[in-house]
């Protein structure tokens, strides 16, 4: 528009400036005809300038717009920045020490170190839109531990929908140390399964309930929890899964709490090699202790595997075959599992160690029946051998961003977890994990 003013303006002027130049030649026209035309002619220049003035003032139309459409665009991207200030991106980097009783080069070399883990995780909120990912990379895998998308309903409700959390027994983890309890490496405790889970918290209440469509997402041993594994030599998967949480927390707000839980779980087994479903559950009691320093968790777990296994199996019948972490071993396909923790945190000041964090976790499996664990010379635990069971026993460091994780891990025929003999004795793992969270 201001472009156009100028334009006009200068036609004007030019036109004036013609006629003021051809005066001589037109003598003989009527002097006061000639007159009223100047008059209309520089009338119509300083109106011309008038507006031009106001809209050298005022912005011009096209300007405005400018103004607006950038005013519109930062609206747009406010709540995208805010959701980006609310983002946390966090990560681990660890690193292994292993010196295990049973192994002749550990003894030799006293141990080995290795690359332990690389977590990245992110977490977030966008108004009532919530969402998270915790992605790891081990040492020849790596896998989504959990990925979720969320919406706050309310103050009270939270929907989630992804790789989220089993709601079952003590939560987060169900044990306090770092190596876990046998519910743990069973897969009911600290399990992720792919589908919908529904939050609701009322005072001290706290329930859950969710419906998973696959306990993983595929049939693979690469993830985190331990599931039965549709690409095994047994070839069961958990699908179409219902479970349900229902806490109460006594105390809450204080220092001194004491929560109360029980849970259930269950739903389709399904075997990719026969093509028939069986079905499975699984129930448990909890509790879960703060008293200022102190921590405990106890908990007691039932739990039961139908399966439709195919004819002549490599693996018994009495024997689940589960997997995670890439490594396949079988738990009893029906019994009890216990497991007790305590641990102790006292906040120091010793230079740049601010935390020293004291822990034992115990746990013990009561198989129904006969029940041996997957070794190399009886991969498909046909017998029948003692009740499991497992101790870690440890402490942790922590130096700002720094950490370091002390644990000597017994066990006695403990489900043959990463290569432990299940030799009715007892044997001991000695595990060091340092690394730094950002």
């Amino acid at each position: 528009m201001t472009q156009r003013s100028f334009k006009a303006a200068g036609l004007a002027f030019g036109v004036t400036s013609t006629l003021a130049f051809a005066a001589p030649a037109l003598a003989q026209q009527d002097t006061q005809a000639m007159q009223r035309q100047l008059d209309a002619l520089r009338a119509q220049v300083e109106r011309m300038e008038q507006q031009l003035e106001a809209q050298q003032a005022t912005p011009a139309a096209s300007d405005s717009q400018d103004v607006a459409q950038t005013r519109e665009l930062a609206e747009e991207n406010r709540s995208l920045l805010e959701s980006i200030q609310n983002s946390q991106i966090s990560g681990t980097l660890q690193l292994n020490a292993t010196y295990n009783d049973w192994d002749q080069v550990d003894k030799d070399t006293a141990g080995d170190m290795d690359f332990g883990k690389f977590v990245l995780a992110l977490n977030g909120e966008h108004g009532n839109f919530l969402y998270g990912f915790d992605y790891r990379f081990y040492d020849g895998y790596q896998f989504l531990k959990s990925g979720w998308m969320g919406y706050q309903a309310s103050e009270n409700d939270t929907v989630k929908v992804g790789l989220v959390q089993t709601p079952f027994g003590n939560m987060d983890y169900g044990y306090l140390g770092w190596y876990g309890t046998l519910p743990y490496l069973s897969g009911f405790n600290d399990n992720q399964n792919a589908g919908i889970k529904w939050d609701h918290t009322q005072g001290a209440w706290d329930t859950s309930l969710a419906f998973f469509k696959s306990d993983q997402l595929g049939d693979g041993n690469e993830h985190y929890g331990a599931n039965p594994v549709g690409s095994s030599a047994q070839g069961n998967s958990a699908e179409n899964q219902l479970a349900g949480r229902v806490a109460y927390t006594f105390g809450q707000g204080t220092d001194y709490t004491t929560e109360i839980n029980f849970s259930a779980k269950g739903g389709q087994l399904y075997n990719n090699q026969t093509n028939e479903s069986g079905s499975n559950w699984q129930a448990a009691v909890g509790l879960n202790g703060s008293y200022g320093n102190w921590y405990t968790l106890l908990q007691a777990t039932a739990y039961e595997y139908d399966a439709e296994n195919p004819a002549n199996s490599s693996i018994s019948d009495n024997a689940m075959q589960i997997g995670a972490f890439g490594f396949n071993y079988l738990i009893p396909t029906e019994g009890q599992m216990y497991s007790a923790s305590l641990a102790y945190s006292m906040n120091v000041d010793w230079g740049d160690i601010d935390n020293l964090y004291f822990y034992n976790d115990f746990s013990y499996v009561n198989p129904k029946g006969d029940y041996a664990p997957s070794t190399a010379s009886n991969p498909g635990g046909f017998g029948d051998v003692d009740d499991p069971m497992l101790n870690d026993l440890g402490m942790k460091v922590t130096a700002g961003p720094y950490y370091a994780w002390f644990s000597v891990i017994a066990n006695k025929n403990a489900l043959g977890y990463f290569g432990s003999p299940t030799d009715g004795d007892w044997h001991t793992s000695v595990q060091s994990n340092f690394g730094f969270n950002f």
